[in-house]
């Protein structure tokens, strides 16, 4: 996890420079350590621990420009246990990962 908690710290410090292009690789790359490590969580019994593990999983896709992923990360998050707070939050980000993508799809020429 020590891995994953530097490549996430690097994604960040370059995202929040600008380097978003960057920065893409390594969200991605975050994004992979996050959705192997919530399944072992949930083997463990530890599920609300995994579902965060999903969320943080998804908000890296979708900073990578992978809104389809980061939409069903969330949507797999959202089917597990959560605080209520967090379960609303993650419905926002939902939200918002959906009409990016719809409007991402609306501009694929056909």
């Amino acid at each position: 996890m020590s891995r994953k908690s530097e490549i996430l710290s690097k994604a960040r410090a370059l995202w929040e420079v600008g380097m978003t292009e960057t920065a893409q690789p390594l969200w991605l790359s975050a994004a992979t350590y996050e959705e192997h490590i919530a399944p072992m969580l949930d083997a463990l019994g530890r599920e609300l621990e995994g579902a965060i593990h999903r969320i943080s999983a998804a908000s890296c896709y979708e900073k990578a420009g992978e809104p389809s992923r980061a939409v069903n990360l969330y949507r797999a998050a959202l089917s597990g246990p959560l605080r209520d707070d967090t379960r609303q939050e993650v419905e926002n980000m939902l939200g918002a990962c959906l009409a990016a993508l719809s409007h991402k799809s609306t501009k694929v020429p056909v």
